[in-house]
Formats: C-alpha cells, structure tokens, sequence
C-alpha cells in the first residue's frame, strides 16, 4: 500500500512539473514594468491664499514657498486665479514686519515682468512702495530698484513716470559711496537709461554731476560702461542735454580713455568723446 501511495505521488508530481514546464513555454514572458514614481499631488492655491495672512505663524513659510512659484508663468495663472496676489497685496499693506515685506517685494519683483499682473497688483500699491523709497534708511531700497527697472523696461515705461522721479536723487545719494553701495548705483543707472530708452524726461542737473563724479573717480567697469551709455543716450535725447556740464563731461571721458583698462568701456568712451566733439564744433 505504501508503494501505491508512492507511486500515485510520484505520478502527481511528475504532472505538475510538467504543466510549470510547459506554462513557461507558452506564456510569452512579460518585460519588467518601469517603477512609476508616485504622482504629487497638485497643490490647492487657494488653500494657500487662505492661508496669507499676518495671523498665521507660518506666514513667513507660505510667502517663501509662493515666491518659489511665483518665477513660473502658469504657477503666476493659478496664483491670480486663486487670491494669492490679491491676500499678498493687502498683507503688504498691513504688515510693517521687515521679514514679510521684504518677501513681498521679492515676490512683486518676480511678477513684475507680466503687464497683466503689474497693472492688476502692482500700480495700485506703488504709491506705499515710493513711501519706503522716500525714507533714507529704507532696507527695501534694492528690492524698490529692481522692481523699477523691470517697470521701467516695460513698453508702456511712460504710465509709470512719476514713480521714477526720485531715482537722481538716489543715484546722486549714493555716488560718493559707489564701490560699497554699487548694487544701488548700478540700479540707478539702469533705471535712467530705460528712462531715455523711453523717452521719459527727468532732472539732468544731478544725474550729469553724479557722472562726472563717477568718470573721474569710479574704477568699476561696470559701472563706467552704465555712465557712458547713459550720456550716450542723453546725448540722443531731444530736451535732456545741457550744455554747462559739456565741458566737464568731456574732461571725465577723457579721464576713462587713458585710464580705463576695460576694451568695452575705451570702445563707448571713445564713441561718447567723438559725439561730443562733433558736438562742439
């Protein structure tokens, strides 16, 4: 009995093998599947726009994430869409906290190249962001710049005009201090040639004094090439130029092409001084 039993096993086990044997060769073998990485959820906008506001203790955590986002054009869509922009605007408004404004303004600096958002958002807070670029000891003052430059790059540069009217001031603030503070006087400078770009006219008599300070004393090229385009520029501009500043303008000029190393600026330098020379004659 035990042999039948044997036997009878052996047999099942033989018919199994045989089955696995021959499933294997039927079934067409399957490649491996890529590993899908889980999917991320899509992240909800307008529970963060819920969540702006100078209540949350992790307001300064939400600002941060959404300026993040801000620099991506479809994130900029579904921040509009969502009241982010509007919350931030109105927590810009109420907040005197200098970590949550300066965030801000970063944030406002990034959407600053969209037309759409900046007469949306921009242009009716621009009057408290000329307030911070009045005060003297504002912490904000290169964040204010370049919000400024790129508004003063936009093709309709001359809507906002009146915003722009401090910018001598603070270049001539700022000269005597230019290798320490050359963010500042570069913004400046900046500011100024988009404003001839755009034909926006504005107080010469301290922008032409700050440049003739900077061509005799300024060893920065990259400042030095600003000055010379600005003068350039000025020189193109019908109602900009004064002729009292000619002559020290021509002295400064003359000062950088024997002094500066820099091929670029020797280039405009020389440029400037023959545009100058006709000019004269």
């Amino acid at each position: 009995e035990s042999c039948v039993r044997r036997c009878i096993l052996a047999e099942l086990c033989k018919q199994w093998y045989q089955r696995r044997v021959r499933g294997a060769v039927e079934e067409p073998l399957q490649e491996p599947q890529p590993v899908k990485e889980p999917s991320k959820s899509a992240v909800d906008f307008t529970v963060l726009a819920s969540a702006v506001r100078f209540s949350n203790p992790q307001i300064t955590t939400v600002l941060r994430y959404l300026l993040e986002q801000s620099a991506f054009l479809e994130k900029q869509r579904l921040m509009d869409r969502s009241g982010c922009f509007t919350n931030i605007c109105v927590l810009f408004s109420e907040s005197s906290n200098t970590v949550i404004r300066v965030l801000c303004y970063k944030i406002f600096v990034s959407i600053s190249t969209n037309p759409a958002l900046v007469y949306r958002y921009l242009e009716p807070i621009l009057s408290e962001v000329d307030s911070d670029l009045s005060n003297r000891e504002s912490e904000y003052l290169p964040l204010i710049l370049s919000l400024y430059i790129n508004l003063s790059s936009m093709e309709d540069a001359k809507a906002f005009s009146y915003h722009f009217r401090t910018i001598p001031q603070i270049l001539s603030r700022f000269t005597h201090e230019a290798t320490e503070q050359s963010e500042i006087v570069l913004s400046a400078l900046k500011i100024l040639i988009n404003m001839t770009v755009a034909e926006i006219l504005f107080d010469t008599s301290l922008v032409f004094m700050s440049s003739i300070h900077l061509l005799h004393s300024c060893e920065s090229p990259a400042i030095l090439l600003r000055v010379l385009t600005l003068i350039r520029n000025i020189m193109d501009c019908e109602g900009l130029w004064e002729d009292v500043f000619e002559e020290e303008i021509v002295k400064g000029v003359g000062v950088v092409l024997t002094r500066c190393p820099d091929e670029q600026c020797l280039e405009l330098a020389n440029h400037v001084y023959q545009g100058l020379s006709v000019r004269k004659d």
